[in-house]
């Protein structure tokens, strides 16, 4: 029975992807912008994400405190899911509902702080999240068995410095610590199991569920770099590259309302376990041309290296292969234009629009990470509430491009031909204000 069991549990345990996008919430000033123009802009100094070399531009000390309420929008349309696990088994129709509301509410903060240390050389920190993915599933749902709830969360700690070469040039260089926690759940089908596997007493597809969680953190280190050069007045140019960030996540892994039958079982027993991720390295071309004394435009175009995903392998910490996760990611960009009109002495307002591709084909799309490449158009103005305090206010809406979900899994690995299918369709949006405070002193 037990290699069996095992081929079972290799297929419901879990379908990890570390980050299915990257959170680009990193400035409040720039959001208005769609983030057109975040590595050239220099306003502040939360450029030390974007690039670190636009500290030069951010005179005397300045502290920046930022916080985005972010509502996300998931929903699933079933369309005759089903376990195909043999005639005698059970109900071929994947039971459950269409999973709710999987999106939420989520709060992100960022601060960041510069001063100078000399006429040439500017000196920051910037904490903040690069990386983030919440998603939860009604427990009952028809995808339960291949995810429940996916929560992945990053801390960035970036020390930073900018040389100021000449009037033209300047080159920028940050440290990164990062850190990253992880949790992911989904139900089991132990009635599945059990029918599987011969264990009469809890042969019921369906009707015997119960729980795998995993979680698993990490810390490790990245850099960044930047270039920004002015070779006419009022015309900005920024280059940027934010390296890999290699991760070796440790946790457990833990089930919860094991049948009877099954509960002295190896396979079932709580276990450490352990996951090598990483995230990727990003390029940023970005300009910045001022128009006249009201008008300015702006546009990046930024390159993620997604292709990095493969493959995930994950294994208990003696070393036996728990399992290997196709990823089948592809390299991505995201291209933004924006504008900014400066309405009075107080007021300025910003426009943005961006396209952001998916990393994602729909033949790989996965309900922990159902994503879509998206259009997103932004909103924002900035009151200048005294010399040394200034207010930025933003909204971001993402349009969503709906997509099809067609997944298919062996419910037992000796038995490929034994699969349950998870189909159906996703419409998703995105909604996203901020608010941001900036103080000079």
């Amino acid at each position: 029975m037990r290699p069996m069991l095992l081929g079972a549990l290799l297929t419901i345990s879990t379908n990890i992807q570390a980050a299915g996008f990257a959170l680009t919430e990193q400035s409040g000033g720039s959001i208005g912008n769609a983030f057109a123009g975040a590595g050239s802009a220099a306003e502040d100094a939360s450029t030390i994400l974007s690039n670190p070399a636009g500290l030069s531009r951010v005179k005397g000390s300045q502290l920046v405190v930022a916080g985005y309420a972010i509502k996300s929008s998931i929903n699933f349309n079933n369309n005759d899911s089903r376990t195909l696990i043999g005639a005698g088994v059970g109900d071929p129709l994947l039971t459950g509902g269409s999973g709710g509301e999987a999106g939420d509410w989520a709060f992100l903060p960022n601060l960041y702080f510069a001063t100078d240390v000399n006429d040439h050389i500017k000196i920051g920190l910037g904490i903040n999240s690069p990386f983030g993915l919440k998603t939860e599933y009604d427990s009952r749902w028809v995808g339960r068995y291949d995810a429940i709830k996916s929560d992945l969360s990053t801390i960035n700690i970036n020390p930073a410095m900018a040389y100021q070469v000449n009037d033209k040039l300047s080159l920028g260089f940050g440290v990164n610590a990062q850190y990253i926690s992880a949790e992911l759940s989904n139900a089991v089908d132990f009635g599945a199991i059990c029918a599987m596997a011969g264990v009469e007493t809890c042969a019921a597809p369906q009707a015997h569920d119960g729980n795998l969680e995993l979680k698993g953190n990490d810390w490790s280190w990245g850099y960044n770099l930047g270039l920004l050069l002015e070779p006419v007045q009022g015309t900005r140019l920024g280059l940027a590259y934010r390296s890999k960030v290699g991760h070796h996540l440790e946790g457990e892994a833990k089930f919860y309302s094991v049948p009877l039958e099954l509960s002295g079982l190896p396979d079932l027993a709580n276990v450490s376990i352990k996951a090598d991720i990483t995230l990727p390295e990003t390029a940023l071309v970005s300009i910045l041309h001022q128009l006249n004394d009201r008008w300015s435009i702006m546009g990046d175009v930024i390159w993620t290296r997604w292709s990095q995903f493969k493959a995930l392998s994950v294994e208990r910490n003696s070393g036996a292969l728990i399992n290997v996760t196709q990823q089948h990611w592809h390299n991505t960009r995201r291209y933004a234009l924006g504008a900014t009109y400066q309405y009075t002495d107080d007021w300025k307002l910003r426009f943005g629009v961006a396209y952001d591709e998916s990393p994602v084909s729909e033949a790989y799309l996965t309900p922990r990470i159902p994503d879509q490449s998206r259009w997103v158009l932004g909103l924002g103005a900035n009151f200048k509430m005294s010399s040394a305090d200034h207010l930025d206010i933003g909204y971001l809406h993402i349009f969503m491009k709906d997509v099809s979900l067609n997944l298919s899994s062996p419910l037992v690995s000796e038995q490929p031909a034994i699969t349950r299918r998870l189909a159906g369709g996703y419409d998703s949006g995105v909604d996203v204000l901020s608010m941001q405070y900036t103080h000079a002193f």
